[in-house]
């Protein structure tokens, strides 16, 4: 990938180009330049949302930008409001749902947390190659968030029995840590 200099003349030739924009946004994330990253990411969004084929860039540009939000601290309703128009944007894809779950997970909000959840798991989804890392791995991270919330919200029999099959499963390790605490507690009771 070029760098930054580079991409930033190139764009300055093709400034309405969704794909030079996404590429400049991406490398000011790599900097942890979050506030330049939303500016770009927005670009692309705007830029691509009506050109063909743009669909996955614009998609993955709102998820980057409630990252970016995310990782600002106080802004809590515009990561919300910038997932709510992912999904608007496509709800056919899992990982605006993952992410509203998991925020609302770490909010304590434990309805909102499993209704995501189980709205994210009601699609049957291709495997698709993420153009931002958002800690997506697959559909258990769904289950996982949906898991945790039942509990919560009086759930427990299906929380406890999607942390058994979660456990069977080949996971990223921190999610197995996770199903193996969560399990052990609730067996003991808590």
């Amino acid at each position: 990938m070029d760098k930054l200099p580079n991409l930033i003349h190139r764009l300055s030739q093709d400034p309405f180009n969704y794909l030079l924009n996404f590429d400049v946004a991406q490398k000011y994330l790599e900097l942890n330049q979050t506030a330049s990253a939303v500016s770009f990411y927005l670009r692309c969004a705007e830029y691509g949302e009506n050109v063909v084929g743009a669909k996955r860039y614009v998609y993955s540009s709102l998820l980057a930008i409630a990252k970016c939000f995310d990782t600002q601290k106080g802004r809590e309703l515009s990561v919300s409001n910038t997932l709510l128009q992912a999904i608007a944007y496509d709800d056919s894809r899992p990982e605006a749902y993952f992410m509203l779950s998991n925020y609302y997970e770490r909010a304590s909000q434990w309805q909102e947390c499993y209704t995501f959840a189980v709205l994210g798991l009601g699609w049957s989804y291709e495997q698709e190659e993420q153009l931002v890392d958002i800690g997506y791995d697959g559909e258990y991270c769904l289950r996982f968030e949906k898991a945790v919330s039942a509990y919560w919200i009086g759930r427990k029999d299906e929380s406890l029995e999607l942390f058994k099959q979660l456990s069977t499963e080949s996971i990223l390790p921190h999610y197995a840590n996770a199903v193996k605490y969560n399990l052990e507690k609730l067996n003991a009771g808590i």
